[in-house]
C-alpha cells in the first residue's frame, strides 16, 4: 500500500522547498527542528503556492489544476481536482479536522490537516475509512492567521511518533491566495463525507473531481472565511464515478446537494458566527456542494442532482459572498 506521508512529504522536498523564493513563499526551522513553509501568513503567496499545498494535503492523489467558472455575468478562476483514491486523499488526509485546542469566544479556530492524520488517527473523520499510514516523516497543513508554534510542532510529532525534524508544516491564512485555494478546492472532501453521512458505502466509489471558484483573498479573515466556504457550499460542484446499483444512487439524490439543507440560502457568516466561529460548531447540515453528477460504472446511468443558482452565489441580499 502506499504511503499518504512519503508521497506528500516528496512533493514538499521536490516541488516546494527548492522553489520557495520563485513560489512567494518561506522556509523556516523551529527550535525544535521542524521546518515551517510560510505560504501565506507573513509571506505573500501565489497561485503556484495554493496548488501545490492542495498537492500535498491530498499526498499527491490527484491531478490539480486551474479552471474558469462562469455564470451568467460572473467570471471567476476556479480550482479544479481530479482525484482517484478520494478515501484516502481526503478522509485520511486533506480533511482539516486534526484536534486544535479551544480558543476565546469571537476568534476564529485554526485548522489542520495533511497525511499527519493518517499515522495519528485522533479524529472521527479519519477513522471513517480504515486506511493507516506508517512514515518516519510527514505533512501538516495548517490553516491559520499565525504561524505555528513549537508546541503545535511537538503535539503533532507525539502523535505522529517521529522526530520534530521529520515534521514539515504548510502554513496559510485563509484570506492569502494559497489559503483560498486550499479551501475552495475541498470539494471532493466535503461532498466525500456527504455521500457517507447519507449511508453509501465508501467503498464503491472509485474516483471523484471537483471544481469550485476561487474566492479573492481578503485581509479580513472572517470575510475570507465567508468568502471561501460559501463559494463551496453555494457554487461547488462535484462527479463521482461509483460502482453500485441505480437504487443506491437513487436513495440518497434528494439529500445530496446544498439546495436539501433547511438552511439553504442563509448568509453562510450567520452560520459561522452561531458556531462561535468555529467551522466545526457550524450547522453541519450545510455541508456539501450546490451540484452533483454520479456516474454508475455498473449500469452505465449517469445522475444529475443540485443547481448553483446566481441569485443565491452571488446576487441575492441574504448571501453574504455578494459583498466580494
Amino acid at each position: 500500500m502506499f504511503s499518504l506521508s512519503q508521497d506528500a512529504v516528496k512533493i514538499v522536498k521536490e516541488k516546494i522547498i527548492p522553489f520557495v523564493e520563485q513560489l512567494n513563499c518561506k522556509v523556516l526551522h523551529l527550535a525544535n527542528g521542524t521546518t515551517v513553509i510560510d505560504m501565506g501568513v507573513e509571506a505573500p503567496g501565489g497561485w503556484l503556492a495554493g496548488k501545490l499545498f492542495v498537492e500535498a494535503t491530498i499526498a499527491g492523489l490527484g491531478h490539480v489544476d486551474f479552471g474558469r467558472f462562469q455564470l451568467g455575468s460572473i467570471d471567476l478562476p476556479s480550482i479544479d481536482v481530479y482525484i482517484d483514491h478520494p478515501q484516502e486523499a481526503c478522509l485520511s488526509s486533506q480533511f482539516s479536522s486534526w484536534p486544535m485546542p479551544p480558543v476565546p469566544a469571537g476568534v476564529i479556530q485554526k485548522m489542520g490537516s495533511g497525511p499527519a492524520r493518517a499515522i495519528a488517527k485522533k479524529d472521527m473523520f479519519v477513522n471513517l475509512w480504515e486506511y493507516t499510514d506508517t512514515a518516519h516523516e510527514t505533512v501538516f497543513g495548517y490553516q491559520s492567521y499565525t504561524m505555528p508554534s513549537e508546541e503545535l510542532a511537538n503535539q503533532i510529532v507525539t502523535a505522529c511518533r517521529i522526530c520534530p525534524e521529520n515534521l514539515y508544516i504548510l502554513v496559510a491564512k485563509t484570506g492569502s491566495i494559497a489559503g483560498s485555494i486550499q479551501v475552495c478546492s475541498r470539494t471532493v472532501e466535503t461532498s466525500i463525507w456527504r455521500l457517507h453521512k447519507s449511508g453509501l458505502d465508501l467503498h464503491k466509489v472509485i474516483c471523484g473531481m471537483g471544481t469550485c471558484p476561487i474566492a479573492p483573498p481578503s485581509r479580513d479573515e472572517f470575510k475570507a472565511m465567508v468568502r471561501a466556504n460559501s463559494a463551496v457550499i453555494y457554487g461547488g460542484m462535484v462527479r463521482y464515478v461509483v460502482d453500485c446499483s441505480d437504487a443506491e444512487i437513487e436513495a440518497i439524490l434528494p439529500v445530496l446537494p446544498t439546495m436539501a439543507a433547511k438552511r439553504y440560502g442563509m448568509p453562510f457568516g450567520q452560520m459561522f458566527e452561531e458556531g462561535g466561529r468555529d467551522i466545526f460548531k457550524t450547522d453541519k447540515d450545510i455541508n456539501s456542494v450546490a451540484l452533483w453528477e454520479i456516474q454508475n460504472y455498473n449500469t452505465g446511468t449517469v445522475f444529475h442532482v443540485g443547481e448553483i443558482k446566481r441569485r443565491v452565489f452571488a446576487g441575492n441580499h441574504r448571501i453574504e459572498i455578494c459583498g466580494w
